[in-house]
């Protein structure tokens, strides 16, 4: 598939047109501003946030759950067991800590068939999400002591790298959302011109559905900047980008029904 095949070098003067005829290059600039801004927005916004509810979860640690050892893949704490550890009833989460060597009733058995649970063995972690249970083995761990002082401490080591990897991430994600979202417009595009038997290639229709993105990720980035409208951001960036999509669509099938009449 090529981008650039299929250009018009004739001008009349058409919205959807001149930026369908846009060269590579800008198309791929104008792709590439618009999910990195939308990455930095996501990082400066929600990253953060979560970091936040990062550090507020460590520093009520102790409240909650004891100190936790683990040394040589085997973990300890100092209270009697099983230690039911609080959490807030609207997680609907069971978190248990057993670490003796015999435990008796099996541990397994409290954790209740349909939440989410956590249990921390002597030498393995185990995670339940409704039926579904995994086992993480603690010898891959090093060794640590967990208490709100060492697991504060570790997050504002890393907060850097914290940050980056959830840059990176919303990279990958926006990169893949907006390119299958162009991908599928400039489909939408071609469907709508070989209905109307207007000459109009993929590689023109990718061109046109990039340029779709620039006022949609606009306003997008305004919204969550001002934390505006936040439980109908994404319908309203969706609407915005069906609407611009629209327009841009109608003035080519406008545009070039009318080069055929003249």
């Amino acid at each position: 598939m090529k981008l650039n095949s299929g250009i018009d070098s004739s001008d009349d003067g058409s919205l959807s047109q001149s930026l369908s005829s846009a060269t590579l290059r800008i198309v791929i600039l104008t792709l590439l501003v618009c999910i990195a801004s939308s990455s930095i927005v996501f990082t400066l916004t929600s990253g953060l946030q979560f970091l936040t509810f990062l550090e507020k979860v460590a520093s009520k640690f102790d409240l909650y759950c004891p100190e936790i050892s683990i040394v040589d893949g085997e973990a300890t704490i100092k209270e009697k067991q099983p230690y039911f550890v609080e959490t807030p009833q609207d997680l609907n989460l069971t978190a248990i800590i057993d670490t003796r060597k015999n435990p008796d009733p099996n541990p397994l058995s409290h954790l209740k068939k349909d939440n989410t649970g956590m249990l921390l063995l002597r030498h393995s972690l185990v995670i339940k999400n409704r039926e579904e249970i995994s086992t993480i083995k603690l010898n891959n761990f090093p060794d640590m002591i967990l208490n709100s002082q060492t697991i504060s401490s570790e997050i504002g080591e890393y907060r850097s790298s914290i940050i980056l990897s959830i840059f990176l991430g919303s990279l990958i994600y926006f990169g893949i959302g907006k390119i299958v979202q162009t991908l599928i417009s400039a489909l939408s595009i071609q469907l709508v011109t070989r209905y109307l038997a207007i000459p109009f290639s993929f590689g023109k229709g990718f061109k046109l559905a990039s340029f779709v993105l620039v006022p949609c990720t606009l306003l997008d980035i305004i919204l969550i900047s001002l934390n505006l409208l936040g439980d109908s951001q994404l319908y309203i960036y969706l609407g915005c980008y069906a609407a611009v999509l629209f327009v841009l669509v109608k003035d080519l099938t406008a545009s070039s029904i009318q080069q055929k009449v003249s």
